[in-house]
């Protein structure tokens, strides 16, 4: 599994989005120890700035932890990589009430929310979300950006390309399992 550092602790974090994902994020992150997050989007009110405002050094402060709860999946990618360039860290989130097995690797910016799941050497890239209920069993891979919905299930061996959407009750099969 990811290494997670401990650094965001100290820090409030930054999340790009304020939409309904957005605001659960941030309460969950509150709820787990990361402090009260602090806003960017370009539509909702009581934000600190829009999406691209995070240079702005009044934000930017080094290794401060900032997420990207958007359902676009290529735009939540290219945010990702503009926020770890321009220095901030783009932690993985795993929920307390979320299990996630320890032979599992889950790459920058991937948000696990409660009661998910994922199993044994699974593979999730980049900036993927595991909204809650979702399934990621063993040996699976999610390429980079991919959104599990709530309750979507991705079986044992099945790939996953990236930017794709497993919507709510939607079952990838494995591989052995198709015609």
């Amino acid at each position: 599994m990811a290494f997670l550092s401990l650094g965001h602790l100290h820090q409030r974090p930054l999340i790009l989005g304020k939409g309904g994902f957005g605001r659960q994020l941030a309460d969950w992150l509150a709820e787990d120890g990361w402090g009260n997050a602090e806003f960017l989007d370009d539509n909702a009110p009581g934000c600190a700035g829009k999406l691209l405002d995070y240079a702005d050094p009044a934000l930017l402060k080094p290794g401060r932890p900032a997420f990207v709860a958007l359902g676009n999946n290529q735009l939540r990618l290219t945010l990702l990589q503009k926020l770890a360039a321009a220095g901030y860290e783009t932690p993985v989130y795993i929920s307390q009430a979320a299990s996630v097995s320890p032979s599992a690797v889950l790459e920058p910016g991937c948000v696990i929310l409660p009661q998910a799941y994922v199993g044994a050497g699974a593979h999730l890239g980049m900036g993927c979300i595991l909204n809650a209920g979702a399934i990621v069993d063993h040996d699976a891979t999610l390429g980079r950006g991919v959104h599990v919905a709530p309750g979507g299930i991705v079986k044992a061996g099945a790939q996953v390309a990236e930017g794709s959407k497993v919507d709510s009750g939607e079952i990838i099969r494995s591989p052995w399992e198709r015609d």
